[in-house]
């Protein structure tokens, strides 16, 4: 092995390549995550330490702020939060050419975000080269709902409500949650009793186990001069909160319309 490939190695030209390979992309919050990391062997033989895969998501928090000329404005700032992280703790010697293959597996949180509007997730695969740059590799998620998120997405389908848009939006510290955002589905009406009535109902889930809570932010249209001048002081809003598990589902379409339904 020559001086000039060890340079070149340590400055990550021709060292070590990784490729995580995921046995699934669509994985349910609190599913398995599973696949293999590939290392393939550069110019040289080098010695890895570890290897390290984090589990990220991205969210947009709102910032106050002071224009050059002192006027205020709010500017949207996309952040990255770590859900997870895993560690491979194996070292071993990888040999020019070489290809090993390490098998992982882990378990998505159950409160991972899932994949819908601008809301991604990701891993993070770092290789820990000894006297080298870290080589890095990306792999997104396709979280797609549980069984009773999916549910309640279909239940408010059935009484005239779609999903038109979703976010991942900041918050300041709270006990309820372990994150630094809170995930709000948005849903339109379409049609049925609440068609004209509702400008929309927002979502947000909170997995507990077998059971999952649902908070529900109901925005009535305005109506009149007094509907406009409630809207305006945002006093349109109205809060509700479920718990559901697997043996409400036969008549939770009934369930939210009556919740709607009592705070419109």
């Amino acid at each position: 092995m020559s001086f000039f490939n060890k340079v070149l190695g340590a400055v990550g030209i021709g060292a070590a390549k990784v490729d995580t390979q995921l046995a699934n992309t669509e994985i349910e919050p609190g599913g398995e995550v599973c696949g293999i990391v590939k290392i393939t062997g550069g110019k040289t033989e080098q010695n890895i330490n570890k290897i390290d895969l984090d589990l990220l998501c991205n969210y947009t928090v709102e910032i106050e702020r002071e224009d050059s000329e002192g006027n205020s404005e709010t500017i949207t700032e996309v952040r990255q939060h770590i859900l997870d992280r895993f560690k491979i703790e194996e070292t071993f010697t990888i040999t020019p050419g070489e290809v090993k293959e390490i098998p992982f597996a882990f378990t998505l949180s159950e409160d991972a975000p899932l994949t819908v509007g601008h809301s991604k997730t990701w891993i993070d695969t770092n290789l820990d080269i000894e006297m080298a740059l870290d080589k890095s590799d990306k792999d997104y998620l396709q979280v797609v709902p549980s069984h009773l998120q999916l549910a309640v997405i279909h239940a408010l389908e059935a009484i005239g409500f779609k999903l038109y848009e979703a976010d991942c939006e900041g918050i300041e510290s709270a006990t309820f949650s372990r994150l630094p955002f809170v995930q709000e589905l948005e849903f339109k009406t379409i049609s049925g009793d609440f068609h004209k009535k509702l400008d929309e109902v927002e979502v947000v889930f909170f997995p507990r186990g077998e059971q999952l809570e649902i908070i529900f932010e109901i925005d009535r249209k305005a109506r009149g001069f007094m509907g406009f001048f409630k809207e305006a002081l945002d006093l349109d809003e109205s809060n509700a909160r479920m718990v559901i598990s697997e043996q409400d589902l036969d008549s939770l379409a009934e369930d939210i319309y009556d919740i709607i339904n009592s705070n419109c």
